[in-house]
Parts: structure tokens; C-alpha cells; sequence
């Protein structure tokens, strides 16, 4: 009877965040490509003007709404939104489940001195966090494998079964863990600091206090976690995203943003930060500007599945950097 009481929070957590994750696989599909550096709508001149939540004049690649529009017309259906839709759903699911299973068996401390009792929680997070990467990571790579090739349109990533066979005859059981260490980083980082931040304002009140000195509710917590990773941690999951697919073979590998990053994911990494693009696809509801490193290639070319590819490099278009 413990133990059913102890499973009917997590099974009812779990479906909240599969249901979470259906609905919002739209927005993750986009995201992705966007990640990888898909770009299928040219930057478009856009002059100063608040009422376009654009701060700057120059070249902007259209918003997240007109993005999707695009892949609905390319595909004439909304389903191609939910690629990938089955090994995220897997994911979440054993990612929940592992953490969960974890956490139960790793004790609590029985200290009382506050620091040491941060310190263990932090610790147990961690491991918990590790060991649901480690088996959740391979339904990682599949989910961004399929969504980027919407680009190519290559069948061999088209379903579930058919993509753990091509990565397993490809590339052998280490094709699964494409892109493993900043995935992991990643979650390290962000689960040490979303739990030293809650037991620290937990422990010592540090919400009420700051309610009361303000005079009004703020989630303190919510803030600094939102602000550190957006700063240090996505960095890192964009790293993750683009090194779990760039050894593919598909035909994203093409596209001049992800030239150079199957060189391991600290080169990848360097790679973002000296092109300026850490922050690629952080804010999709924003208009994106065009950096001096964008490219887009313009349709009418070749066909291949979804896409416009232009088979001859010349025709790329390079925008220079924009004052």
C-alpha cells in the first residue's frame, strides 16, 4: 500500500509531462532545426521599430510562427510538427521513471547543519539526474535525428524502429550516444542549481524575506535559475543538439553552420562562441537576427523531400556582418 501511494504522485507527474511534451512538439521541432542552423526563409530588412519587438535595425529571419507555416506548406500537413514525437514521449518516460526509481533508493541525510544538508541534496539530484540521462540519452539522439531529416528528407530516419536500426548498422551501439557529455553537463547543471537554489531559499527564508522587503510575491528561484541558464547552460544543450546529429550522415551535415562539428563537442562548442551564435534558437518568439555567419540557400535548385537545396555551393547567399 506504501508503495502505491509512493508511485500514484510520479505516474500522475509523468502523464502531466507527457502530455506537456505532445503539446509542445511543435515549438521543440521547430526549435531544432532552427538549432542546427536550417534556415529555408531568407533574413528579411527590417527597420527600427518597437511594435516588431525588433530594438535594432538589420536583417531578421522570420518569427516562429511564420516557421511552422512554412513546414506545413512544404509538407501540406501539420503531422510533419510531430516528428519525432514517439522517442521524445519514450524519453520523458524514462527519464521520469529512472529519476524517480533513484531518488527513492538514494538515502536522505540525517544532519542537521544546513550546509551539509544542501550539499547531500545536491549531490543526490545529481546522481539521480546522471543515471536517468544515461538511459534516456540514445531516445535523445533519435528524436533530434528524425526531426533534421525533415531537411534531406531521408526515409531511414522516419520512424521509431527504422531509426535505432540505422544508427545501430551506421555507426554501432556509440552512434546512441552522440552528443552524450554536453547532454549531461547540461542537466548537471541545471539540476544543481535549480536544487541549491530551492534549499537555500527554503532553509533560510529567503522568499519570505524578499517578499517582505519588496512588498509584493516574486518566485526568486524561478528568476535565477531562468537567468543562469540561459547565460551558461544553453550554450551547452545547443552543443548537445547539434553533436548528436552531425555524425548522421544525413544531409543537415551541409548546411555551413554545422561544417567542423564532428570534431568533438568542445570544438563545436568554441565553434558557436567565436561565430556568436550560443544564443541560436534560445528565443523563438522574437524575431532572429542575421549574423555575419548566415547563410541562406535559395530554393528552386533541386528538390529533395521538403526541401529547396541548391546543389551548387556558389549560389549560397553569405550576408555580411551587419553594422
Amino acid at each position: 500500500m506504501n508503495e502505491l501511494k509512493r508511485n500514484v504522485p510520479s505516474n500522475t507527474a509523468l502523464s502531466v509531462n507527457c502530455f506537456y511534451t505532445a503539446l509542445l512538439q511543435p515549438i521543440y521541432v521547430t526549435k531544432t532545426l532552427i538549432q542546427v542552423g536550417y534556415e529555408p526563409l531568407p533574413p528579411v530588412y527590417k527597420p527600427r521599430s518597437l511594435t516588431r519587438f525588433v530594438f535594432y535595425e538589420g536583417y531578421y529571419y522570420p518569427s516562429l510562427l511564420e516557421y511552422i507555416k512554412y513546414l506545413k506548406q512544404k509538407n501540406g500537413s501539420y503531422l510533419v510538427l510531430y516528428r519525432g514525437l514517439a522517442p521524445r514521449i519514450t524519453s520523458v518516460f524514462v527519464t521520469t521513471t529512472v529519476k524517480n526509481e533513484l531518488l527513492a533508493m538514494l538515502p536522505k541525510t540525517s544532519s542537521r547543519c544546513p550546509p551539509e544538508q544542501i550539499a547531500h541534496e545536491v549531490g543526490r539530484q545529481c546522481v539521480a539526474t546522471s543515471g536517468a540521462v544515461l538511459m534516456s540519452h540514445p531516445f535523445f539522439v533519435i528524436t533530434n535525428r528524425m526531426i533534421v531529416s525533415l531537411i534531406g528528407g531521408e526515409a531511414k530516419y522516419g520512424s521509431l524502429t527504422g531509426s535505432i536500426r540505422t544508427i545501430y548498422m551506421e555507426e554501432g551501439v556509440t552512434g546512441f550516444y552522440d552528443g552524450l557529455m554536453p547532454h549531461l553537463l547540461s542537466e548537471l547543471l541545471t539540476v544543481s542549481t535549480e536544487t541549491l537554489f530551492k534549499e537555500i531559499t527554503e532553509k533560510f527564508e529567503l522568499q519570505r524575506k524578499i517578499e517582505s522587503l519588496l512588498g509584493h510575491s516574486l518566485n526568486v528561484m524561478f528568476i535565477a535559475t531562468s537567468a543562469l541558464n540561459s547565460i551558461m547552460v544553453y550554450p551547452i544543450q545547443l552543443t548537445a543538439v547539434i553533436t548528436s546529429v552531425s555524425s548522421a550522415r544525413l544531409a543537415v551535415s551541409d548546411i555551413p553552420s554545422m561544417q567542423g562539428t564532428t570534431q568533438g563537442w568542445i570544438n563545436c562548442f568554441r565553434g558557436l562562441w567565436r561565430s556568436g551564435n550560443t544564443k541560436r534558437g534560445n528565443n523563438l518568439w522574437m524575431y532572429r537576427r542575421a549574423n555575419s555567419e548566415s547563410y541562406f540557400t535559395p530554393p528552386g535548385k533541386g528538390k529533395i523531400g521538403l526541401v529547396d537545396i541548391d546543389t551548387n555551393p556558389q549560389n549560397r547567399v553569405k550576408y555580411g556582418k551587419i553594422q
